[in-house]
């Protein structure tokens, strides 16, 4: 017969393994968006260009059904598991990146139409950032992973993603810079500089679900 503590503590990874994978969802969409970021920056067709947000529209409808999943494991669990509210932050906050991907990818489409340009060091700059972001997301996944592996590794890769955030910060603020000086038509500018702060903001989030990852290694269990 289980132990009540025994109880929580399998309830508490099952729901951790099932918040893995719907990290593994948001992180194909992801990538996706880097793919779409850059074959609009190379100037592809507007319609290749499209073809991804469609991509990442279906990827986003996935996330939102590990998302339900996720909610609907914790309702069932209910008060046997403690620092529920983490939980449901935790799984909250990786939904969001897929809310923001969405968003950034909706936009580079509308640039696409509008035949947007960018300088040779914009589009460094954009390519640069998407990677730095990258960085911060597969470190962030990694800590998750270590929490379920009782690994010695999870404060080492919390200590990662809050590196790879700052750099990713640094980045965006010189790409912000450049977009200013650019010649582009207003609107071109307002949607270059709502990409770039939407591809930063998911590092953010990423380096805010490690800080819920350290709360939730030092409640008891």
């Amino acid at each position: 017969m289980s132990l009540p503590r025994d109880r929580e503590e399998d309830f508490r990874i099952a729901i951790l393994n099932l918040i893995q994978d719907q990290v593994r969802v948001v992180l194909d969409g992801y990538r996706l968006l880097l793919n779409m970021l850059e074959q609009f920056l190379k100037g592809e067709q507007a319609n290749i260009v499209e073809e991804f947000y469609q991509k990442i529209l279906k990827n986003d409808e996935k996330a939102k059904e590990m998302n339900r999943l996720v909610e609907r494991e914790i309702s069932r669990v209910g008060a046997i598991l403690t620092s529920r509210e983490n939980f449901v932050r935790l799984t909250l906050e990786v939904d969001r990146i897929a809310d923001i991907t969405e968003g950034a990818a909706f936009r580079i489409m509308n640039l696409s139409r509008m035949k947007t340009k960018l300088g040779k060091d914009t589009c460094k700059l954009f390519l640069t950032l998407g990677e730095a972001v990258l960085a911060t997301l597969n470190s962030m996944r990694q800590a998750l992973l270590a929490t379920t592996m009782n690994s010695a590794s999870l404060s080492e890769k919390i200590a990662e993603t809050e590196v790879n955030e700052k750099k990713a910060d640094e980045i965006y603020r010189q790409l912000d810079l450049e977009i200013l000086k650019s010649n582009m038509q207003i609107a071109q500018l307002l949607l270059c500089r709502e990409v770039a702060e939407m591809i930063e903001d998911i590092s953010d989030h990423a380096e805010r679900i490690t800080d819920i990852l350290r709360t939730l290694t030092i409640v008891p269990v």
